[in-house]
């Protein structure tokens, strides 16, 4: 299996500056539209890197060995997901058009014939489609056509701007300090990311452990 990106995604910022400084409290201006992005951009990266996975919309070319890959049920799992559309395929030089697949789950693939699905013949695909989700901010219609898109999921957002509220309380204090004594007003503590965690945040972390693709060897 091999995946080529034939269009990358054109967005990759998880969530948008006014949804990180509603969730946040984040006073308008406090801090700069260009600070709060970066961080956006930096916890974006972290999230994706953490699931190893494109969140935003790409196109791509996946190449299958048909030969012993197959689900339980006969279907193909394509690489990517979840999948938006299927763009045309090839079957050991055999066109297929969009509408000779169906999809189940986001990422399982069933060759139909007249509606029924049928066994798949032939050793090698070249299937080219679109996956991803529809990221905050982007337009829900172009020129009048709606996004085919499903809309990014709501706790992946989440996690993002807990990332981005890390990064914020972060900012103009020294991250060596693990807890503050005022006498005579009081003490906090902080918290310390653990050797056993990835992310700095536990509940972001545990959020999107649950999108975290697998890597095999």
């Amino acid at each position: 299996m091999s995946v080529t990106v034939l269009t990358p995604a054109a967005q990759k910022r998880l969530t948008t500056a006014a949804n990180a400084r509603g969730d946040l409290g984040l006073p308008a201006g406090s801090p700069a539209d260009a600070q709060l992005e970066r961080w956006i951009d930096q916890a974006s990266q972290q999230a994706a890197s953490y699931c190893r996975r494109v969140f935003g919309r790409e196109k791509v070319r996946e190449r299958v060995n048909l030969c012993g890959y197959r689900t339980d049920d006969g279907g193909i799992l394509l690489d990517r997901g979840p999948i938006v559309r299927i763009l045309g395929a090839f079957v050991d030089g055999v066109t297929y058009a969009p509408e000779a697949f169906e999809v189940v789950g986001g990422r399982e693939v069933f060759l139909t014939l007249a509606g029924e699905r049928t066994c798949w013949r032939g050793s090698r695909l070249a299937i080219e489609y679109e996956a991803g989700w529809l990221l905050p901010g982007e337009p829900k219609e172009v020129n009048g056509v709606a996004a085919l898109a499903e809309d990014l999921p709501a706790d992946i957002e989440r996690a993002v701007i807990q990332l981005v509220g890390v990064a914020a309380s972060m900012s103009g204090r020294d991250v060596t300090i693990k807890s503050e004594d005022v006498e005579g007003v009081g003490s906090r503590d902080f918290y310390v990311q653990g050797a056993s965690a990835t992310l700095p945040h536990p509940e972001a972390e545990a959020i999107l452990s649950q999108y975290r693709r697998m890597l095999f060897a």
